[in-house]
């Protein structure tokens, strides 16, 4: 295989070219110290052969034994010799530890300095092959709309009954898998810096008309917008609050396109014991273009969803603490 590369810190350019690509959606993959987890996302990104890919890789912890060899060994899955078809890769290597959410944040601000849409996956998101011709279809459909802010890969709560059609629309952004836009990252604030408690909690009571579900939400922004400063770990609540404040929605797709396989690391907590949000199996999406979806949220969904999802296993009692908490 032959080629030719170009470091330009912290970016590296490479040009491979032994196989013509055939995936014109750029994706990034956002790494740090679990190379079997991420071996498992490239394995599938290695079967699409994207034309451009972005690897962004935190820089281990001060202290942490063994932290270095394994950040080491997520980055050598990305040598130039793992890869047999032309790809412009650019790679991000982290020199000193960013923290899950300045980590996050400046990966798809720095993917988004060179493109105009991206797929974003975590090295614990393995996708269903068929989650990258679902992103690249919604891509496209709504590339102008800015009310779409969001193309989620995940669908939880495949109980509920979202109507016809292969994907609809909901003002929850999840992001265990999903794809966005330049136009849209641009409104990321990461920072909150327009959040007032108030008022801001009168626009998500506008979104539900329930206060419970409302408040859930105002609590959570309440947390993270007095935490940022002291805490690297968040950055998609800051995500999820700029799509509300700017009357944004995902895509969501009928079938579940995204199996996350991180019950260690990130998003679990040593002595978590619900684990139920893993390893879910996947389905194949098929495009039906004969059903046109109304661009507008599924509020019967979201509350369900919520209700069923984030609040389940809340008690009674927190519950009425929401509920009294959104009087004051």
């Amino acid at each position: 295989m032959s080629g030719s590369w170009l470091y330009r810190h912290p970016d590296l350019l490479i040009s491979l070219s032994a196989m013509e690509s055939n995936y014109d959606i750029p994706v990034l993959m956002i790494t740090f110290n679990r190379p079997h987890y991420a071996r498992q996302v490239f394995d599938k990104v290695k079967q699409i052969k994207p034309k451009q890919l972005f690897i962004f890789s935190d820089a281990p912890r001060t202290g942490k034994m063994g932290e270095g060899e394994k950040v080491n060994e997520c980055r050598a899955i990305f040598s130039k010799t793992n890869f047999d078809w032309d790809c412009e890769l650019h790679t991000y290597f982290a020199d000193a530890n960013m923290g899950c959410g300045p980590g996050v944040k400046t990966a798809i601000t720095w993917a988004f300095e060179k493109v105009e849409k991206l797929i974003i996956l975590e090295d614990d998101c393995v996708p269903d092959l068929s989650f990258f011709t679902y992103a690249q279809a919604m891509l496209a459909k709504y590339e102008h709309n800015t009310k779409v802010m969001h193309v989620a890969g995940t669908r939880w709560n495949e109980e509920f009954d979202a109507g016809p059609g292969d994907h609809f629309f909901c003002t929850v952004g999840h992001v265990w898998g999903w794809a966005t836009w330049k136009r849209a990252w641009d409104l990321y604030d990461y920072g909150m810096s327009t959040w007032v408690k108030q008022h801001d909690r009168k626009m998500v009571r506008n979104i539900y008309h329930d206060r419970v579900l409302s408040q859930f939400w105002v609590d959570c922004f309440i947390d993270t917008f007095k935490n940022i400063a002291s805490t690297n770990h968040t950055w998609d609540y800051q995500w999820q609050y700029n799509m509300f404040k700017n009357g944004g929605l995902s895509t969501v797709p009928t079938e579940n396109l995204i199996n996350n396989i991180g019950e260690q690391g990130a998003h679990t907590k040593e002595g978590d014991t619900d684990v139920t949000s893993f390893n879910r199996k996947t389905g194949t999406w098929k495009e039906d273009k004969h059903i046109e979806i109304e661009v507008a949220p599924n509020l019967a969904y979201e509350k369900y969803h919520i209700r069923n999802f984030f609040l389940r296993d809340t008690t009674f009692i927190r519950r009425l603490k929401f509920f009294i908490k959104s009087f004051i």
